[in-house]
C-alpha cells in the first residue's frame, strides 16, 4: 500500500536508466546511506567496480563538504575526465595500428565532433567507462607480433580484463583479437602469452571479487549471474526484442550518422582486415541476441572511426575539395544535433528533479511514468523526501526455472504494466482509503485528474523546459 502523495508527476522518459540507476544511485546509497537499489543489485548481476569510481567521488564531496552542488556536478566532471582520457588513447590506438599521423589525428577529430559521442560518452554509463578501458588497452596492444613489448602487453591485458569484468560481453572482442594475435606467434611465444594472460586474468578477477565481496557482504560472482540472466534464462528479452538487423540498420547508422559513407568506403578500401573481422563478427553475435540497444556495440566505435578516418583520407587524396566541404558541413550539422540532444532533448526529467529538490513543500511524491525515467537520490539528495515510482522488475521467479518458455516471459506483466493497463483500478487498489473514497464518489474525479489538474501539470512542464 502506497502512502498518499503530495502530487503525481506524468512526464517523458530519459534515454537510458543505466546512466543513473546502475552507477550513481548505488554509489550514493553506499556513501550517504540512502538511495534505491534496483533488482540487478539485489540479485548480484552488477559488479561494483564501476559505481566504486563515483563512490570515491561522493566520499570526496562529503569530506570537502561540497554539499548538493558537489553531489550533482562532481560525477559529471569525473565522467568528462574519463571521456577525455578515452579520446587521448583513441589517438594513440589509431597511430599504433596505422603508423599514419594524419589518420590518427583524423580519427581523434572525428570522435571529438561526433554527435553520438557528445550525447553518449559524457554520460555515466558503464559502457562509457568500458569504451575508455578498451581504447586504452588497444593502444598498448602488440599489433606487431614480431616484437612483443611485454610491459605494454601486460597493461593491455589488465585493462582488457577490467573491461570484461564490468561487462562480460566485451570478452568477445578480446577473444577475436587473441585468436588473430596467437595465430601469428611461434609455439613458444604462444604458450608464454597464454600463461601471461591467465595470470593477469586471475589477479584482476581476484581483486574484482574482493571489491564485490566487500560491497555485497558475501561472495558474489556478477559475471556468472549476468550470463545466467541474459544467456541461460534469456530473461533479457523482457526488456524488448528487436529484429536481427537492428544493429546493422539502426545502431551503426546512428553511431556514425553522417560519417556512414566514409565508413563504408573505408570498410572496402582499408587494409586493416583484422579490424573488419572484429566489426563483422561482433555485429553478427549481437544480432543473434533478442534484446538489443545501441550502446551494446559501443566498444566497436574505435574500430569504426579508424576505418572512417582512412576512408575520408583516401577520398581526400583524390577529391580534396569535396571531402573538405563535406567535413565542414558535417561539423556544422553535428554541432546542431549535439546541442539539441544534450541541452533540450528530454531535459524535462532532469529539470523536474531540480525543481522538486528545492521545493520545501514537496514532502511525498509519486512518479506515474515508465520506471527509472528520472534520476533519484543521486540528484534529489533529500533523505527527508518520501518518494516512489512504478517499478518494472523482470520475472525473476523464472530465473531458476528450467522449462519456462519465451511466451511466459513475453506474457509477464510488471507493476508499470498493471498501471498502464488500468490506471484507475491500480490507484484504487494501491492507495489508502482517503484517496479511494474520492475515486468511489459517483461522478466525481479528483482534482488531479480534472482538466484543471491537467492544465496545472502542463503549466509545470512548460515552465521547466
Amino acid at each position: 500500500m502506497y502512502n498518499p502523495a503530495v502530487g503525481f508527476l506524468f512526464y517523458g522518459s530519459s534515454w537510458r536508466a543505466d546512466e543513473y540507476w546502475q552507477s550513481l544511485e548505488p554509489a550514493h546509497a553506499l556513501v550517504f546511506g540512502y538511495g534505491y537499489l534496483t533488482w540487478e543489485w539485489r540479485e548480484g548481476l552488477r559488479s561494483f567496480v564501476h559505481p566504486l569510481l563515483f563512490a570515491l567521488v561522493y566520499k570526496l564531496c562529503e569530506l570537502l563538504d561540497l554539499g548538493e552542488i558537489g553531489v550533482v556536478y562532481m560525477p559529471k566532471l569525473t565522467q568528462g575526465v574519463v571521456c577525455a582520457i578515452g579520446e587521448w588513447y583513441l589517438y594513440k590506438f589509431a597511430y599504433s595500428l596505422t603508423k599514419n599521423e594524419i589518420i590518427a589525428r583524423g580519427t581523434l577529430f572525428l570522435s571529438v565532433i561526433s554527435a553520438f559521442n557528445w550525447f553518449c560518452l559524457t554520460r555515466t554509463f558503464s559502457n562509457s567507462l568500458e569504451l575508455t578501458l578498451i581504447t586504452a588497452s588497444l593502444s598498448h596492444w602488440p599489433w606487431n607480433s614480431k616484437s612483443i613489448n611485454w610491459r605494454g602487453f601486460g597493461i593491455s591485458l589488465t585493462l582488457a580484463a577490467w573491461s570484461c569484468f564490468i561487462r562480460p560481453t566485451n570478452g568477445l572482442i578480446w577473444l577475436i583479437l587473441a585468436i588473430q594475435f596467437l595465430w601469428k606467434l611461434s609455439w613458444t611465444n604462444r604458450l608464454q602469452s597464454v600463461l601471461f594472460a591467465l595470470v593477469i586474468g586471475i589477479v584482476v578477477g581476484a581483486i574484482n571479487t574482493v571489491i564485490d565481496y566487500l560491497y555485497y557482504g558475501e561472495l558474489v560472482f556478477p559475471m556468472w549471474n549476468f550470463i545466467k540472466f541474459n544467456a541461460l534464462a534469456s530473461l533479457s528479452r523482457f526488456y524488448g526484442v528487436a529484429p536481427w538487423h537492428f544493429h546493422i540498420l539502426q545502431s551503426v547508422p546512428l553511431m556514425l550518422m553522417l560519417y556512414l559513407p566514409f565508413f563504408v568506403y573505408g570498410l572496402i578500401k582499408a587494409p586493416y582486415t583484422g579490424l573488419k573481422w572484429i566489426i563483422l563478427l561482433v555485429l553478427a553475435a549481437f544480432s543473434a541476441i533478442d534484446h538489443k540497444e545501441f550502446r551494446f556495440i559501443l566498444p566497436l566505435q574505435p574500430f569504426m572511426l579508424i576505418l572512417t578516418a582512412f576512408g575520408s583520407y583516401h577520398l581526400y587524396l583524390h577529391h580534396s575539395t569535396l571531402v573538405t566541404n563535406s567535413i565542414i558541413g558535417i561539423m556544422m550539422v553535428n554541432t546542431c544535433i549535439s546541442l539539441f540532444f544534450t541541452q533540450w532533448h528530454e531535459s524535462g526529467v532532469i529539470k523536474v528533479i531540480d525543481y522538486l529538490k528545492t521545493d520545501p513543500d514537496a514532502q511525498s511524491l509519486g512518479f506515474l511514468m515508465p520506471c527509472h525515467s528520472t534520476p533519484w537520490q543521486s540528484h534529489l539528495h533529500r533523505p527527508d523526501l518520501e518518494a516512489w515510482f512504478l517499478t518494472c522488475e523482470p520475472p525473476l521467479h523464472l530465473l531458476d526455472g528450467d522449462n519456462h518458455s519465451k511466451h511466459e516471459i513475453d506474457a509477464y506483466m510488471d507493476e508499470s504494466d498493471y498501471f498502464y493497463d488500468n490506471p484507475v483500478k491500480f490507484l484504487h487498489e494501491n492507495f489508502p482509503p482517503p484517496f479511494n473514497k474520492k475515486l468511489r464518489t459517483p461522478g466525481r474525479i479528483p482534482e488531479r485528474f480534472t482538466l484543471r489538474g491537467v492544465y496545472q501539470i502542463l503549466q509545470l512542464v512548460l515552465s521547466l523546459g
